[in-house]
């Protein structure tokens, strides 16, 4: 335990780095009943009309109790949110993606409970953008010349939630509806109408561009 948590601090970029240690803070002050694990669900009410809103930061960390199924998930998720950080020479942006991908999920929460932790939910939107920017380049290459997208594997598993675990819409576009909407702004907005609409509010004030 002590090789893997000293890997996950050495190797990992500063942001994602910060999130790996809280959720695998949080995680143990759950198990030592420090915290109310209660009070790690997240819903709309509770937080927006209850004004609890400590619950949003519980739930970006939750990722279930101290044990060696969520550190796996843990390192999992830190793996592939190291790709996506690394990827931008500027923090801040990538800070602020991190933003608005979570304000889409806050604002699809209020038309339907979230069936996993904010945490949880941001990863996958975060990799699924990830999977949309490099899809061409991460390929799955079959017999030659036949390529497979990994997007494919979301898809998949999307539908599996949708068709054979019969969840709602809504609940399913959690996972990856945010993600979409950021490529979408972040990628085709920027090919097709030369116009960077994902910048932070920083650089749109100063005037600054990549």
């Amino acid at each position: 335990m002590d090789a893997v948590l000293l890997n996950i601090v050495n190797d990992v970029p500063p942001i994602t780095r910060y999130w790996t240690i809280g959720s695998i803070a949080v995680s143990a002050l759950v198990r030592l009943n420090m915290v109310n694990s209660i009070k790690m669900m997240y819903s709309f009410d509770l937080v927006f009309r209850k004004h609890h809103y400590e619950r949003i930061l519980y739930s970006l960390f939750d990722y279930g109790r101290f044990n060696w199924i969520a550190m796996l998930n843990i390192v999992i998720a830190a793996n592939h949110l190291s790709f996506l950080e690394n990827s931008f020479s500027v923090k801040r942006r990538y800070v602020w993606l991190i933003t608005l991908a979570l304000s889409g999920i806050l604002f699809l929460s209020y038309f339907g409970q979230p069936v996993a932790s904010l945490g949880v939910l941001l990863q996958e939107n975060l990799s699924y953008y990830y999977l949309k920017k490099n899809n061409e380049q991460m390929n799955i290459r079959l017999f030659g010349d036949f390529a497979i997208s990994p997007l494919l594997i979301p898809f998949y598993l999307n539908c599996l939630l949708l068709f054979a675990y019969h969840m709602d819409v809504v609940e399913v576009a959690m996972f990856f509806l945010p993600g979409h909407l950021l490529f979408y702004l972040d990628d085709m907005c920027t090919r097709i109408y030369n116009r960077d609409l994902t910048k932070t509010p920083y650089d749109w004030y100063y005037g600054i561009t990549e």
